[in-house]
């Protein structure tokens, strides 16, 4: 009797981690694809310019008397 009770534990044990891992498994799987879903959508909305952004860091960092990109100085004027 007892025999038998070990072959049928033998036999039922490796296919419950197998069935247990493969869920896992797909879990994982199917939970990284919904991120990658995600951050592929969040990154459609929001790119990496931001004019308002931009103008702000200029104004804090550079004062309101200053632009904040300098402009290059015209060409000296000479009389011929």
């Amino acid at each position: 009797m007892r025999l038998s009770i070990t072959m049928a534990t033998q036999m039922f044990i490796p296919h419950t981690v197998s069935v247990f891992v493969s869920t896992v498994l797909s879990l994982l799987s199917l939970t990284l694809l919904l991120l990658l879903c995600l951050i592929k959508k969040k990154r459609q909305m929001e790119g990496t310019y931001r004019p308002s952004a931009e103008e702000k860091k200029q104004t804090t960092g550079a004062g309101s008397e200053k632009p904040g990109l300098p402009l290059p100085l015209p060409k000296e004027e000479r009389l011929i």
